[in-house]
C-alpha cells in the first residue's frame, strides 16, 4: 500500500494543478505519518475524486519556493498557509468517482483537512488497481 492521504481542494485550484499553473498545494499542516500522494477530492461543483498528486519535498514557511506558480510568491512573503507541498506528477483517473458513489460505496466524507489512506481501505485498494493517465 502507497503512503497517500486524502485531501479536499476547491475545484478551481483543482483546475490551475491540472493546467500546471499551480505547482505546490499549500496547507496549514504536515500529517505525522509519511506520505507522497494525495488523492484529491475536488469540491463542489465537481464533487468528485478524479487526481492524484506525487508530492515531493514539502517546505515550511520561511523558507522559500520558485516564484513561477499560482499562490507561490504570496507563500514567499508569508500571507499563504505555513507548508507547501511540491506537486511532481499529476493523474487522472480513467473516471472520476461521484460523492454519491463515495458516500455510498466507501462511507467517504470529505476530509476537512485530510484522512489517511487506510481510513478508506476498500476505495484505497480501488484506486490503486485503477488505470491512471500521467498528465
Amino acid at each position: 500500500m502507497n503512503k497517500a492521504i486524502y485531501v479536499s481542494i476547491n475545484a478551481n485550484a483543482v483546475e490551475k494543478i491540472v493546467n500546471k499553473r499551480k505547482n505546490y498545494e499549500f496547507r496549514n499542516y504536515i500529517p505525522k505519518r509519511e506520505f507522497d500522494t494525495l488523492y484529491v477530492y475536488t469540491t463542489s461543483p465537481k464533487s468528485e475524486l478524479k487526481y492524484l498528486l506525487k508530492i515531493g519535498q514539502i517546505v515550511k514557511y520561511p523558507e522559500q519556493i520558485m516564484v513561477q506558480g499560482d499562490g507561490n510568491l504570496e507563500f514567499n512573503n508569508g500571507q499563504k498557509h505555513t507548508f507547501a507541498y511540491r506537486i511532481d506528477g499529476i493523474y487522472e483517473l480513467e473516471s472520476g468517482i461521484s460523492l454519491k458513489e463515495l458516500k455510498e460505496e466507501y462511507g467517504f466524507v470529505p476530509p476537512q483537512a485530510f484522512a489517511y489512506s487506510d481510513r478508506y481501505p476498500c476505495l484505497t485498494k480501488k484506486l490503486e488497481k485503477t488505470k491512471k493517465n500521467k498528465r
